[in-house]
């Protein structure tokens, strides 16, 4: 059960960086996606990694 929390952990960290790269090109000047499309992308990401880190969370406190 350990490598399924430690996979949760890592799925979830990586998600939330890679919102975090959207959102901060959507900060810079002449990108190419108009910054909407990288903020919704950003928003998408990173709750996909705020869920994946609850359940993450969820499963070291059950197990």
């Amino acid at each position: 059960m350990a490598g399924i929390t430690f996979g949760l952990f890592t799925l979830s960290l990586l998600l939330l960086f890679g919102g975090g790269n959207y959102f901060l090109a959507s900060k810079r000047s002449g990108a190419y996606p108009p910054r909407r499309v990288l903020q919704q992308k950003a928003l998408a990401i990173s709750g996909a990694g705020g869920i994946i880190l609850l359940l993450a969370v969820f499963a070291t406190w059950i197990f």
